[in-house]
């Protein structure tokens, strides 16, 4: 079969000039590595930020994002160039270059940067939140908002920008590099409480082997959630890659596999749809 299709090819050229040749080549090329079993996609590589995550996207850990991302991008078809980055320089590489994707991001906090008919997201994958954590020993005080605490002794992760939306006193709450750091001062007394996105604080609680070292507020803080997604620049090509991903995330949310690989401490749509008061939408 292959000696067949060179013999063709070669037919073809002496008809032709020699940009026409070309082409044919190139197509007679393609059908043999396709009848060969060799696979060849058309498909476009799309450039995906994705934002560095201690204890869920670090492109090494296999596990929560890392491996979901592997299993969107699964299908050779959909193909995507994926570099991990912190976010101010992801959200940097994202905005300067149209053709690009970034993941994971709430496109509500995008808003304040890239205007909302510029932008296209996936559906959601899942959602953080904002709550409070307190030492577990401290079980006597009861609390109700971050307003019950001194705000000089209330820590938060550095470069939030969800403490911004709490009124005045947030400029006294203290930022700290990362949830580890966090959970160490709250243990030693030198906090009273922290500001912490799950499901990331309690992933860090697991990694530290001390899940059940902290309380955490039932409800979230001022009721701050983020509902997580693609999202990309709104051109034909960055809303082809949604579609593409939608498919992908659809299946994987219809068979319960969101939920396998993200895990227990997980907080799907679904979820949130069941949740009293919450409020989750793009």
């Amino acid at each position: 079969m292959d000696e067949w299709l060179a013999f063709g090819t070669i037919a073809v050229v002496k008809k032709y000039t020699e940009k026409t040749a070309s082409r044919c080549a190139i197509a007679f090329l393609a059908i043999a590595l396709k009848l060969a079993g060799i696979g060849v996609t058309s498909a476009a590589e799309t450039s995906l930020h994705l934002i560095y995550l201690p204890h869920r996207l670090t492109e090494t850990s296999n596990r929560q994002y890392d491996l979901l991302l592997d299993r969107i991008f699964a299908d050779p078809e959909l193909r995507a160039a994926r570099e991990a980055s912190p976010m101010k320089r992801a959200l940097t590489l994202f905005l300067s270059d149209p053709g690009s994707c970034i993941f994971p991001i709430s496109v509500k906090a995008l808003y304040a940067v890239a205007e909302p008919d510029a932008i296209v997201s996936s559906e959601l994958v899942d959602i953080v939140s904002l709550r409070l954590y307190t030492p577990t020993a401290d079980t006597g005080r009861a609390f109700t908002s971050v307003d019950d605490f001194d705000p000089r002794r209330v820590g938060y992760i550095a470069g939030s920008g969800t403490v911004q939306g709490l009124g005045p006193k947030h400029e006294l709450f203290i930022p700290i590099p990362s949830e580890e750091q966090l959970i160490k001062m709250l243990e030693l007394g030198r906090l009273d409480a922290f500001l912490g996105h799950h499901p990331d604080t309690a992933l860090a609680l697991d990694d530290l082997n001390r899940p059940d070292l902290l309380r955490v507020s039932p409800i979230t803080v001022s009721d701050v959630r983020f509902p997580i997604s693609f999202v990309c620049h709104d051109t034909a090509d960055g809303r082809h890659f949604i579609d593409d991903v939608n498919a992908r995330i659809e299946q994987l949310h219809g068979a319960g596999d969101i939920r396998r690989i993200l895990g227990p401490h997980a907080d799907l749509p679904k979820d949130a749809e069941d949740a009293v008061g919450a409020k989750v939408s793009q």
